[in-house]
């Protein structure tokens, strides 16, 4: 697995203590009603949204709505300012000119746009921007930011468990030659790799299959050294905050998928502080 996108959804899936939902309930200690985690995935496939009435039940019963990021509340400026590389570093320099050549043929073909317009972004978000394109886009938002919506719509408080920096410190963790070589794996897909990749992990999440999706995450290129900084340490950031909001309201909470498995997951972590974790079971339903 070669993908770059998905690393905040959904890596870090060794030792899954939860399988059995996306959705689950969080009860007990001090809590006077139930809240809820939601494990999303950042995509707009129409299959990741033909979840039953359940889910929408839970969201309905809460009071606040969480996510990693609140993302409608970003400033502009540090978003934009965050995605591109230190001044004076472009793409241009950090790899040979035959494969700037072929990063340019893809971007163009993807982007509609040369990679010079995109000499300078941090090639994480790069890549990010050319997966998006290969992905089905049958919904207007991807899940995450549907969730927001409803909330949004249903007049809920709306939280961020995290600070937009927390991520982005987290994405610099990898150094930019790390990058790049990512980067350069995704373009040099000839036989549709990427793609074929994907909707098996697509499938696994679909179908709860943990094991399916530790089998794939398996043999990815993501370097494990930043398991720590991109998964584990926001772990115990989303926790917490989520505790925080959670004693004083209901709260849904949608993040990655990712983040929700694992000894050092958020959901272990809750138990371990002695809240009671459950699934909620659900099903797919056509649309």
């Amino acid at each position: 697995m070669k993908k770059i996108a998905l690393v905040l959804v959904l890596v870090g899936l060794t030792n899954l203590l939860f399988s059995q939902s996306l959705l689950w309930k969080i009860s007990g200690k001090n809590l006077k009603s139930p809240s809820y985690f939601y494990g999303t995935i950042h995509i707009q496939d129409q299959r990741v949204f033909a979840f039953d009435s359940t889910v929408l039940k839970a969201i309905a019963s809460c009071d606040a709505f969480a996510m990693e990021i609140l993302m409608d509340k970003l400033d502009p400026v540090q978003l934009k300012g965050a995605m591109y590389m230190p001044k004076g570093k472009v793409l241009s320099n950090m790899m040979s000119k035959e494969d700037f050549v072929l990063l340019d043929s893809v971007c163009k073909a993807k982007l509609g746009a040369s990679a010079i317009f995109f000499n300078t972004m941090k090639p994480f978000f790069l890549s990010s921007a050319l997966e998006q394109m290969e992905m089905p886009q049958d919904e207007t938002e991807a899940l995450d930011l549907f969730f927001l919506k409803t909330a949004r719509s249903q007049e809920k408080s709306c939280f961020g468990l995290e600070e937009y920096m927390d991520q982005i410190k987290a994405i610099d963790a990898f150094k930019m030659k790390d990058q790049v070589d990512m980067l350069l794996q995704y373009v040099r897909d000839t036989v549709g790799q990427n793609a074929e990749e994907f909707d098996a992990l697509l499938q696994a999440y679909l179908t709860f299959d943990f094991d399916k999706m530790l089998d794939l995450m398996s043999g990815t290129d993501y370097p494990k050294k930043f398991q720590k900084v991109l998964v584990d340490k926001r772990n115990i950031t989303m926790a917490n905050e989520f505790e925080r909001i959670a004693q004083q309201q209901t709260l849904f909470a949608a993040v990655g998928a990712a983040h929700l498995a694992g000894e050092k997951g958020v959901l272990a972590l809750l138990k371990k502080r002695g809240y009671t974790v459950e699934p909620v079971l659900f099903n797919w339903v056509s649309k």
